[in-house]
């Protein structure tokens, strides 16, 4: 999927590109500044199945140049103009953990903090990329903690992974601004400025990612072992219908097929079915964290492919007494009037895409 509108603009302001690269697919965003607002000029979609000799909407396990093959063909046919690109790394490749220190090493982290890594991480420090930033309690903070303990958020990517990635972008012939993981550029996106803490929903192929972000941090996360793919594969087992055409009906009828209609009933069925162990699992998770904390959730945001069911949000809000709200991230940008409702139900799957952008046209100003 594709469409591209760049030609309605004129080039003379920097573009820039967001690229997510999932486990079944590539999404890509390019976008411009212009007199003060973010223009979108292209975005596109490629699924990464075939590439795998395996159905659309499965997850694969693709070598470097494969990928790289793959993100070539959508840049082509999203007649993509820039080479500046961000790129992510995914959520299971990187580590995340936020670590309680005295104030007083502040001005230390560079010696402190690859020494207190060694307590989060499994593996030797100097195989993997360390970053961190102090979060609360810093010096010249008004919420300076008075216990005066500081709280810094540890990044860590393995070496192997941030390897793989530079040869995607090299053999697409971008050049790499920066690399992200993934819920950050997620969280960009898909949330606004508020001091309520919100948790953000990632429904990949493989996994949903649960995650809460407060005044722009991430502060906890969970990884659910079901992804959109599972809902494939059991409507297809209860059908009795190949995979392929699965997930063609999975993405023409969702959850609000008309049941009078022969299979869909037994399609809504399955995927209702497959959603509640998902859904389950996150009130679950919520119950705990709000528990833990003492404090409730102000939103649930739905992002990634399989937030863009027909119906989802709906159907999960019956289960879920938080309130559930769809990522809108392209309404951060500005793009023509008749796209507004193509770009609203594709939202969700761009959210990464369009947090890489946006974050890239900051830094270039």
């Amino acid at each position: 999927m594709a469409f591209s509108f760049s030609s309605l603009f004129s080039k003379e302001v920097k573009s820039v590109l967001g690229v997510d690269i999932g486990t079944s697919s590539i999404k890509i965003v390019q976008l411009r500044r212009e007199k003060g607002r973010v223009v979108l000029e292209t975005y596109g979609a490629i699924a990464l199945g075939p590439y795998a000799d395996i159905e659309v909407g499965r997850a694969t396990a693709l070598p470097a140049e494969k990928i790289a093959e793959a993100l070539k063909d959508v840049i082509r046919e999203a007649n993509v103009t820039t080479a500046d690109a961000a790129i992510s790394i995914p959520y299971s490749s990187s580590l995340v953990s936020i670590v309680t220190l005295p104030a007083s090493v502040e001005k230390q982290l560079a010696t402190v903090m690859p020494l207190e890594a060694r307590k989060y991480i499994p593996v030797p420090i100097n195989e993997v990329l360390l970053d961190w930033f102090v979060i609360s309690g810093g010096e010249g903070e008004k919420n300076a903690s008075p216990t005066g303990k500081i709280e810094v958020l540890l990044v860590a990517i393995h070496n192997d992974t941030i390897t793989k990635f530079r040869s995607i972008a090299s053999t697409a012939n971008l050049e790499l601004g920066f690399f992200e993981i993934e819920v950050f550029s997620a969280a960009r996106a898909a949330l606004d400025h508020g001091i309520a803490p919100v948790a953000v929903v990632d429904m990949g192929a493989a996994t949903t990612k649960f995650y809460v972000v407060e005044r722009g941090v991430i502060h906890e996360s969970h990884i659910i072992s079901h992804g959109s793919q599972d809902l494939t594969l059991a409507a297809g087992r209860a059908l009795g219908i190949t995979v392929a055409e699965a997930e063609q009906r999975k993405r023409k009828f969702g959850l609000t097929g008309d049941i009078a209609t022969a299979g869909i009933a037994n399609l809504k069925q399955s995927l209702e079915l497959s959603l509640g162990i998902v859904l389950s699992e996150l009130s679950r998770t919520i119950a705990a964290y709000e528990a833990a904390k003492n404090q409730s959730l102000g939103a649930l945001v739905l992002t990634g492919g399989g937030a863009t069911l027909k119906g989802m949000k709906e159907f999960a809000q019956k289960s879920i007494q938080t309130e559930i709200r769809l990522a809108d991230p392209f309404s951060k940008t500005q793009a023509p009037a008749f796209l507004e409702e193509i770009l609203r139900e594709a939202g969700p799957e761009f959210s990464v895409a369009v947090g890489l952008a946006l974050r890239r046209l900051q830094e270039i100003g």
